[in-house]
């Protein structure tokens, strides 16, 4: 027994020079005093972060690419160069809000498409400043996070135009999400604390539990998590496993339009320019190989079918098209004008560096001529 003690306090002191984050961290943080500065705002980034990813031998399109990408954010918690405020005189300033497909993990910094935007602008001489495009895009976040990111983190930072670019996380929260409006569901009785719970707690200020976590958790908590190299064949995998469910929940779109008028309502107010995007996503495409890494048709434990999914992100596209010929706000299609092909996506939505580029020009062109 001693023995086994001595060698599990060896391996602790081992794994701290390897250390995983707790998966609790956020729980704890809370535990002793009220939330604060994430009131509303579910996901952000840490200012001055820097990670580097890899991807998986196979992944479509990222055959010739670089062994490791750059991820780094700013000072203000975007991904991009450092902001200055007050805003330089000289500067134009652009932000980009949307999910995973703006923000674009696996794509270097050099090369993601918020950065090509940004070059071909100034290229361009674009309003004759120096243009800086910066990438508020989070993984998961859909259009009630995309209102709070532009109310409580950017509208202050004086921008001159922002790009909302949504659509696929809004059709899989509205198809799971049973509280759209954010009620408070919290019972005003409290649970008292089990000694399991404060055991668990203890536990995972330990490596070697925390690495048992990560090991056995759920296969709906392993499909959600982000990897430092990416693990998408896994991902497809599982959700192949899972029967297909031909029977979609009924969707009410009402929340998202509304959403969108906020977004519109809020920039005109802040004399802010706003452009919407639509979303691309190949679950109707042709090409096999890229339906052969589709693993997002799986929410909430049921895989759905692939065909009728794409029939809700085309209602959400159309409304972001109708709202912005109602308002006047101009609206880049990506849905038409990125082919649905492996040369420009790996999976269900996102780009790999050949459709990162293209994006970063196609909207560059489609900024210049609005302004014209």
């Amino acid at each position: 027994m001693i023995i086994l003690l001595v060698l599990l306090v060896i391996v602790e002191g081992i794994l701290w020079f390897f250390p995983v984050p707790d998966p609790y961290e956020n729980a704890k943080k809370n535990m002793f005093f009220p939330t604060i500065g994430n009131m509303y705002i579910e996901s952000q980034f840490d200012r001055d972060m820097q990670l580097q990813f890899s991807t998986e031998d196979g992944l479509l399109g990222f055959e010739n690419y670089k062994e490791t990408t750059d991820f780094t954010i700013n000072n203000y918690g975007f991904r991009g160069a450092d902001l200055k405020m007050p805003k330089p005189n000289g500067e134009y300033r652009i932000f980009a809000i949307g999910g995973s497909s703006t923000e674009s993990l696996y794509i270097d910094d050099e090369d993601v498409w918020t950065k090509v935007l940004e070059e071909n602008l100034n290229r361009e001489n674009y309003q004759d400043k120096i243009v800086k495009v910066y990438n508020a895009g989070k993984s998961g976040d859909n259009i009630q996070d995309h209102v709070s990111m532009l109310v409580h983190r950017i509208v202050h930072l004086q921008p001159d135009e922002v790009i909302v670019f949504c659509g696929i996380n809004d059709v899989t929260r509205l198809l799971l999400d049973k509280n759209p409006l954010k009620f408070n569901v919290t019972k005003e009785k409290e649970k008292p604390v089990s000694f399991a719970n404060m055991l668990g707690v203890f536990l995972y200020e330990f490596q070697i539990p925390r690495r048992l976590y990560y090991a056995f958790k759920s296969e709906d908590e392993a499909l959600e998590t982000i990897e430092i190299q990416s693990k998408y064949a896994k991902k497809v995998a599982k959700t192949k496993s899972r029967p297909i469910e031909n029977q979609l929940p009924t969707v009410d779109y009402g929340n998202y339009a509304n959403k969108l008028k906020s977004l519109i309502g809020i920039c005109q107010t802040n004399d802010i320019k706003l452009i919407f995007a639509t979303q691309v996503v190949t679950w109707d495409t042709q090409e096999e190989v890229l339906k052969n890494w589709h693993w997002m048709t799986s929410r909430g434990g049921v895989r759905y079918n692939a065909v009728k999914l794409q029939q809700k992100v085309d209602s959400i596209n159309m409304i972001t098209v109708n709202e912005g010929e109602k308002f006047n706000i101009p609206v880049f299609k990506t849905d038409s004008i990125i082919p649905k092909t492996s040369t420009y996506l790996y999976d269900d939505c996102h780009f790999n560096p050949a459709g990162s580029k293209k994006m970063g020009d196609e909207l560059a062109k489609f900024i210049k001529d609005t302004k014209k």
